[in-house]
């Protein structure tokens, strides 16, 4: 697996979410550390990110995700089938508690998709820090006030993102894992090799 990897500067989070940017959630809590994952190559991505959950293992983990209608079936069908506790909330969305990283690895896959149709998919780590509030957001047709998630932050809590496309992932972290580029190759799968991106504050 090949990655970019590079810390980017915190003025890239906005006091007004950003539907087409970054990031299309609001933010409330300390950021200290906002990571960028970016994959090249031919990569199994899916199969990466469970194998680096496992690493990780700080669960359980909270998936809070838009569903399409048309995968929302199937979506509750395998949450049943792998005894994967989840509520549907609001507007699309589903909040599922992840125990293992068994349920991870078959929950993803709809994660990543989401995020590949430019919907909201997002997780946390050990803390659900999620829930859906009318905010004022900006969209293509200026800004409106409409039900985002919101993610809040607190100590030691993290928080990732599928950027649009699914070409890449972000870290929000106010962990010490996430402070360095030693401290995050730690926790990376096995035969990752990486090169460092920067970013112009």
């Amino acid at each position: 697996m090949r990655l970019e990897i590079g810390f980017i500067p915190h003025k890239w989070i906005s006091d007004i979410p950003d539907a087409c940017g970054y990031f299309p959630f609001a933010i409330e809590g300390e950021t200290e550390n906002i990571v960028d994952f970016t994959f090249s190559g031919n990569c199994n991505v899916e199969e990466f990110v469970s194998n680096w959950m496992n690493e990780i293992n700080h669960f359980p983990i909270y998936i809070f995700v838009e569903v399409c209608d048309y995968n929302q079936k199937e979506f509750e069908q395998d949450c049943q089938t792998y005894n994967i506790e989840f509520v549907r909330a609001k507007f699309g969305f589903y909040k599922a508690i992840i125990e293992n990283c068994r349920q991870f690895s078959v929950i993803f896959p709809y994660v990543y998709a989401s995020g590949g149709m430019n919907d909201v998919a997002l997780w946390s780590l050990k803390r659900d820090v999620f829930r859906l509030e009318k905010r004022d957001i900006n969209t293509i047709w200026g800004i409106k006030k409409l039900h985002i998630p919101v993610v809040t932050l607190l100590k030691n809590d993290c928080v990732f993102w599928v950027s649009f496309d699914a070409a890449s992932l972000f870290a929000i972290s106010n962990g010490s894992q996430f402070s360095t580029i030693t401290k995050i190759s730690e926790k990376l799968p096995p035969k990752t090799h990486f090169i460092i991106s920067e970013y112009e504050e």
